[in-house]
């Protein structure tokens, strides 16, 4: 962790952290540089009470839906992947190939302060809770006056947008995120 955290002190442009796959045990979200921009991705099924306050203006938290791995990137010229013995990569076309990666990831990850309840419509927020109370596809659309390959069709779409392999883990993604 030691060595991690030296690195963080010295960067200068851009500090960004994808905090899953064991990244939390290497960096110290207190002890980051004063005036150095931080990235910091989370999964999405975080407590968001428990992200660190750290944010300083120039700071931005944003969560994940299956954050695959932790990563560690300072000023787009060092990487550390945490594991069991964390890897340091410093080849420039490695470095700039998980930077564009976390850019990547970035761009497709919602702001930690988005409020939930703007997550779903009403009728995603309909279907979720017909399903989880036990309906079949056909029960939820004679309920919704629609047809059962509607139904299928938002719900494939609220799983997609979650990250959901099935509707089970879409309803536990929805209702972590608060939008049930």
């Amino acid at each position: 962790m030691d060595d991690v955290q030296e690195l963080l002190m010295r960067a200068q442009a851009r500090i960004d952290l994808c905090m899953s796959g064991g990244a939390d045990e290497l960096v110290d979200v207190r002890l980051l540089p004063r005036g150095t921009p931080v990235r910091a991705l989370y999964p999405d099924d975080v407590d968001r009470a428990s992200v660190p306050a750290f944010l300083r203006g120039h700071d931005q938290v944003r969560t994940y839906s299956g954050l695959p791995s932790g990563l560690v990137l300072c000023d787009s010229a060092v990487a550390v992947v945490p594991g069991t013995s964390p890897v340091t990569i410093t080849s420039p076309e490695t470095v700039a190939l998980l930077a564009a990666w976390f850019d990547h990831l970035w761009a497709s990850a919602m702001a930690a302060d988005v409020p939930a309840q703007n997550g779903l419509s009403e009728q995603e927020r309909t279907v979720l809770r017909l399903l989880a109370a036990g309906a079949t596809d056909d029960a939820a659309a004679a309920r919704l006056g629609t047809s059962a390959r509607s139904v299928r069709r938002v719900m494939a779409g609220v799983m997609g947008r979650l990250g959901a392999r099935s509707r089970f883990q879409a309803g536990q993604l929805a209702a972590r995120r608060g939008w049930l």
